[in-house]
Formats: C-alpha cells, sequence, structure tokens
C-alpha cells in the first residue's frame, strides 16, 4: 500500500498574508500535528505590532505569523511548544516587567501574549468557513479559563478594534481586503501588479485585450461578470474606476454607490470629477453618496506615470483601509 505523502502548506502570495495563520494552523491540525495559536493581548508601550497579532505554531516548530521586529519570534516557539506539550494554555509577559530576563524587546515594551493550545478542529473549521464566506467574526478567549467562543460580527466600518478587557480577549477577524479594478490600460495592469504584491483579492473587469493580456502573463485573472462581481462587493471591498473615456464610468459608478465599498476611486482632474458629479447627480437617490467617489484618484498629486498612480492609489486605500480597522 503505497504511503500516503502530507500535502505541505504553501502560503498565499503578498505582504498580508502574514496576518492570516489560520489555515496553514487547521492544515498542520488536520495532518495530525499538534498546535498552538498565539495572541498579542496587551502592548504596554510602543511595539511594531498592535494587539491581535497572530502567530500559529505546530508542535516541531514550524510557524506563520509574527509577533515582533524578529527579536521574539525565535522565544514565542519554544514557548508555545511547551504549552503544547504541557497540554496548558498560558498568558506571558515578554519585555518590560517579565521573568524571562534574557529575553529583551530593544524598543523597552512589555508584551503580554496568551498561548492556546486548545482551539479544536471544529472551531478551526467553523473560523476559516467565515473566512472563505467573507463573514467577519469574533474569537473571544477568557484569558483565565481557557475557553474560547465564536460570534458573528456586526457587518459594518469602521470595525471593532481587537481588545482586551478584563480577563477577555476578543480578536476580531474582518473580511480579506479587497480591490475591484474596471477600466483599461498600463496604468490598471499597474495598480493589479502592486495590489497582487501586497495579497489584496483582486476582481477585474476589463474590456482592454492587451490589459487581459498583460494581466494573464502575471497569473492575475480579469473577471467578466459585472453582475456577479458586485454581488460580492462588501464592506472590505475597494473599487477604482480607470477609464479614460469617462461617459463609459457613469454607469458603474453608479452600481458602485449602491454598495458598501469603503473605498471608490476614479481617474480624472478636478473639472472632469465636477463632471462626472454633475452627469450622476440625476441617478443618485442621495446626494451625500456622491462624497464617496474620490478623484483625483490617490495620494501623489499630479502622478503621471503608471508607478505613481498605482502607488498613490494603493497607498490611499491602505491608510483608509487601517483607519478603519480592516487591515493592521
Amino acid at each position: 500500500m503505497q504511503e500516503r505523502r502530507e500535502e505541505e502548506w504553501s502560503p498565499p502570495a503578498g505582504l498580508l498574508s502574514d496576518e492570516d495563520v489560520l489555515g496553514p494552523m487547521r492544515q498542520w491540525q488536520a495532518a495530525g500535528r499538534r498546535v498552538a495559536l498565539v495572541t498579542l493581548v496587551e502592548v504596554e508601550g510602543g511595539a511594531p505590532r498592535q494587539a491581535g497579532a497572530q502567530m500559529a505554531v505546530a508542535e516541531d516548530g514550524r510557524y506563520v505569523g509574527y509577533l515582533s521586529g524578529g527579536c521574539l519570534e525565535e522565544a514565542v516557539v519554544l514557548e508555545a511548544q511547551a504549552a503544547i506539550a504541557q497540554g496548558a494554555n498560558r498568558l506571558v509577559r515578554y519585555g518590560r516587567g517579565s521573568p524571562y530576563f534574557d529575553i529583551r524587546l530593544p524598543c523597552g515594551t512589555g508584551l503580554d501574549l496568551y498561548f492556546d493550545q486548545g482551539l479544536e478542529a471544529p472551531q478551526l473549521a467553523a473560523m476559516t468557513q467565515f473566512q472563505a464566506s467573507r463573514t467577519p467574526f469574533v474569537l473571544r478567549t477568557d484569558l483565565s479559563s481557557g475557553l474560547s467562543h465564536i460570534d458573528v460580527a456586526d457587518a459594518g466600518i469602521p470595525i471593532a478594534a481587537s481588545r482586551r478587557v478584563g480577563d477577555i480577549f476578543k480578536r476580531v477577524y474582518p473580511p480579506k481586503l479587497q480591490l475591484l479594478l474596471l477600466g483599461s490600460g498600463p496604468a490598471l495592469v499597474s495598480i493589479a501588479a502592486l495590489a497582487a504584491t501586497l495579497g489584496i483579492e483582486l476582481l477585474i473587469l476589463s474590456p482592454d485585450e492587451e490589459a487581459r493580456t498583460a494581466l494573464g502573463r502575471q497569473k492575475i485573472i480579469a473577471e467578466a461578470e459585472l453582475k456577479a462581481v458586485l454581488a460580492g462587493l462588501d464592506f472590505a471591498s475597494a473599487a477604482v474606476l480607470i477609464f479614460h473615456d469617462h461617459e463609459k464610468e457613469l454607469n458603474y459608478l453608479a452600481e458602485l454607490l449602491k454598495t458598501g465599498c469603503f473605498y471608490i476611486g476614479a481617474l480624472g482632474n478636478r473639472a472632469v470629477h465636477r463632471d462626472r458629479l454633475e452627469a450622476l447627480a440625476p441617478r443618485c437617490e442621495a446626494k451625500a453618496d456622491l462624497g464617496r467617489i474620490r478623484a483625483p484618484v490617490g495620494s501623489i498629486p499630479g502622478a503621471k506615470s503608471k508607478a505613481t498612480l498605482a502607488i498613490g492609489v494603493l497607498m490611499e486605500i491602505m491608510a483608509e483601509a487601517k483607519a478603519l480597522n480592516l487591515i493592521a
């Protein structure tokens, strides 16, 4: 009988992938490894990471995620392995006020980390299913008893931040950041490439065959069905329109204003945007909604190259997402 080989977890591409530790944690557990979820539950002073940052650690020492600027992760793995071996959760202080004098944090901060080796397969399965369905949820953990409970969170922005109240820590999981791009040309391809590098989930609608070919070379798929795409937009979604013929964008904008997108941006200067708003006004039920459209798009004034435009657009989106607690 042929021995079944375990499939190794392959991390998703992008800088944001380190924020999602549940997928590999569930896979390791399914492969028979014991695992621990390590959560930063309190910060005293300044620190590179905020409350809610997480690592997943397997009993053999493999891990994903990070909790510091690189000075703590090795110690966290050893502590997690000890918690797994003992079969008991633990709350550990590092840095300021810690009993571990040999583990120093250069920033002089005190960090409280909770090591939870008791999450069971049904809980992890429920959490990853919520992620797959873009349902926001909260993992509520009693730090004294070690018991955890999963609650569906309110689907609105700004989403509540992960925080500790007494012995209860609420870790909030919003849907993953996603970006809809509509339009054509080199700028669309550049924004898509940079967003993919960041790890943002992409939805793309483009009639431009050359742009679609360029996206395909980068293994980025351009969607084709507008209705299905619009139905998938939620409060963790952004949309950017890259049209040079601005009449083509009006129907798209009218539909996007009916969605819960936290960011809607459109190419064009201030004069173009004034004409755009005037043309959209009769189609918009609430005139205040027109103020949701960002134009000129991007945080780099006067951006003229595809590179500066793409960087400016993603800077603006990421800053807004951070302000709304959609990303760390």
